[in-house]
């Protein structure tokens, strides 16, 4: 996503994380530690940060040295309310403004569907990391794509999805163009519940980027279908699992 495209976002920044409160932020800090092997003496940069989620959780479950940057200043302005200490600057990531060879990790969390240059933005990450620096980006795989729940309820939005989101294939051409010695995947599959009321609000509200493309008509039918599950299963959540994929590339 450039400077200019960060329009929508900003749009959301102020209610962004409402769509976020199922997401296990120090599970994927974890992660992240055993896979670039973090000390508090890492560097670590946060690809997209928003609001921070990710960062912030590095910070806390690690303590390495992160930085975030971002193109939506109205996310920028969350993450800091969070935690005033948290670095952050503007900037989109096929144009870091970092210096080369000097983190160990770069991690994007569902940022690639957003990036409009994407082998300039691997490109940029293999510019600034380390040797043996690690660059995570924290995807959906396609064929984890076709068995979520959530294209079940708005059929419209899969579609859209497959097209937006990097393949396992794409990932590795470009990390391997733009020097990665190696490309990994670690796929994730994540028992999650989530109550109707809390999809509602997330479609109705968009707070999930894939959301944006969708019309009124296919939102209103889904949104419908989650009204019915809740009058016919009273107290009982929808099973949404998370399904992730880290693409893990070794410079």
């Amino acid at each position: 996503m450039s400077i200019d495209g960060s329009r929508e976002f900003n749009k959301v920044s102020r209610i962004y994380d409402k769509g976020r409160l199922s997401e296990d932020i120090a599970f994927w800090a974890v992660e992240a530690e055993k896979l670039a092997e973090l000390t508090p003496d890492s560097l670590v940069i946060d690809m997209g940060c928003g609001t921070g989620n990710y960062g912030l959780g590095i910070v806390e479950m690690t303590g390495a040295s992160v930085v975030g940057f971002d193109p939506a200043p109205g996310m920028l302005k969350q993450a800091k309310e969070k935690n005033s200490d948290f670095s952050v600057v503007r900037a989109a990531a096929e144009a870091m403004p970092f210096r080369s060879n000097v983190f160990d990790l770069v991690y994007a969390a569902q940022v690639w569907h957003h990036i409009q240059g994407r082998q300039k933005a691997a490109d940029e990450c293999f510019r600034v990391l380390k040797f043996c620096g690690i660059k995570i980006a924290h995807s959906i795989g396609h064929s984890q794509l076709h068995e979520k729940i959530i294209f079940k309820i708005f059929q419209e939005i899969k579609e859209n999805q497959l097209r937006v989101y990097p393949s396992d294939d794409e990932f590795n051409t470009i990390f391997i163009k733009a020097g990665f010695k190696s490309v990994f995947l670690y796929p994730y599959f994540i028992e999650r519940y989530q109550t109707a009321d809390e999809l509602i609000e997330i479609a109705e509200k968009k707070l999930w980027s894939m959301f944006r493309p969708i019309t009124q008509q296919g939102l209103e039918k889904g949104v419908k279908w989650l009204h019915q599950w809740s009058s016919d299963h009273p107290g009982v959540d929808i099973r949404n699992d998370e399904l992730i994929t880290l693409f893990v590339a070794r410079k």
